[in-house]
């Protein structure tokens, strides 16, 4: 079988998809990966082939435009994170996935669809598997005739917000009954040549996909009436060169520090690192902490802590397994990677997506403490970590969280379902020219 990804240009997203691709290809099933061309060469350093598509992505200068007000939603003014029914009325929900356009349309031009499109009536998928972010996969799975699912990076709010948004349209006339993302996505079919208006073209499938990859833990799963692959999140941190002081013993607690990989400057203008370094230095623990190549230099430059090392980049799947604790903005790669070896968190949350409810979720379940980032001091920060190496309960809930994450198929496992819908839902034709 042929299976097409379609991911978004930003490293922690492709690395998502990494595992699943490689247990396709190691199941004999040949795979491409598609993205903008600022992930060409990170697809193939994983050893995958790349299809470049489009133009470059450049999402990094919009998201930090947009970090500037304090807008949720990448700036759009809506927030799918929301869960209040007074403020979930059909007007509200209706603009959000009408502001969600725009994101679909600034992560999948138009350049990008037809680019994808072209390659797909040639090489001709048998199932394309798409990242949640990139709608013109289902678009050219549709086109195509392949088989899709969707693969997620985070908690599912598109599913729970897409439910709450049928629901509310069921109670409207049909002349009010706008639907956004229908508009967006007949409007792309039609442009790859399709009837719109024919049966099948539009269902909701394309919103939310056949089936959804779901690599999350079940406590952060949002409940949303989809098929669901559960699958066990396999950490990829791209090609290293591991130190070998990562696997020396620590002679004191090892506490590692992490921004994350998509936008690595974005958050730290509500807590400078500088601070963060000073918070650790008081404790008895072994820093490490990743910045940067610029960062890294500029703050070796001025001086550390006897106790603390700052380095460019270090693979947390190596490195996690010899630590304590770990800081982070709570994205959910970061988050899982510490599941994987049941390493207490503390989370200072980020504003991209889902990282507010990633790190209450996580505190909730006691692996965790939060620090909210209009709060955060060094002296807080000293305080909570204190705390959390303190106190045996995070880290027996930590090693609870992982047994539970263990339980869970791994990518092979789920490779004959992937098989299985292949057969079952593709219709491979070419689009129409």
């Amino acid at each position: 079988m042929r299976v097409l990804f379609t991911v978004l240009a930003l490293d922690s997203h492709f690395y998502n998809s990494v595992p699943i691709a490689w247990a396709l290809r190691a199941a004999g099933h040949e795979v491409r990966v598609a993205s903008q061309p600022d992930l060409t060469e990170t697809i193939t350093r994983a050893g995958l082939t790349a299809v470049p598509v489009g133009e470059e992505l450049a999402l990094l200068q919009r998201s930090q435009q947009s970090a500037q007000s304090s807008e949720p939603g990448y700036g759009t003014g809506y927030d799918l994170t929301e869960t209040d029914p007074q403020k979930l009325t059909w007007e509200y929900v209706r603009d959000t996935f009408g502001a969600y356009t725009y994101v679909a349309e600034g992560v999948g031009s138009q350049t990008v669809l037809e680019d994808l499109a072209r390659f797909a009536r040639e090489w001709q998928p048998d199932l394309v598997v798409w990242d949640a972010m990139t709608y013109v996969g289902p678009v050219v799975a549709r086109a195509c005739g392949a088989a899709h699912a969707r693969l997620l990076f985070g908690t599912d709010h598109w599913a729970r917000m897409r439910e709450v948004f049928l629901a509310r349209g069921a109670e409207q006339t049909p002349e009010d009954r706008v639907d956004p993302m229908a508009g967006w996505m007949t409007a792309r079919l039609s442009s790859l040549g399709l009837d719109p208006e024919a049966a099948g073209a539009f269902g909701e499938d394309l919103v939310v996909g056949q089936r959804t990859i779901d690599p999350l833990p079940s406590w952060v799963r949002v409940p949303a009436g989809l098929d669901r692959l559960p699958v066990r999140p396999v950490m990829y941190n791209g090609p290293a060169v591991v130190p070998d002081w990562v696997h020396e013993r620590p002679k004191l607690p090892r506490v590692v520090l992490t921004l994350g990989l998509s936008l690595p400057g974005a958050y730290t203008d509500g807590f400078p690192i500088s601070d963060l370094l000073a918070a650790a230095a008081d404790l008895e623990v072994e820093l490490i902490a990743t910045a940067g190549a610029e960062a890294a230099a500029a703050l070796s430059a001025s001086g550390l802590p006897d106790n603390v090392r700052i380095v460019d980049f270090v693979p947390l799947n190596e490195v996690l397994p010899t630590c304590s604790a770990i800081i982070h903005h709570g994205g959910m790669g970061t988050l899982q990677n510490a599941l994987r070896h049941g390493v207490p968190q503390i989370v200072v949350p980020g504003w991209l997506r889902d990282e507010k409810g990633n790190a209450a979720a996580l505190e909730q379940q006691g692996a965790a403490l939060v620090i909210d980032p209009s709060e955060f001091t060094a002296g807080t920060l000293r305080e909570k970590l204190a705390r959390l190496l303190a106190e045996p309960g995070f880290r027996q809930n930590a090693d609870r969280l992982r047994t539970e994450l263990l339980a869970l198929p791994t990518p092979h496992d789920i490779v004959p379902e992937l098989e299985r819908l292949a057969a079952e839902r593709g219709d491979r034709r070419p689009a129409a020219e």
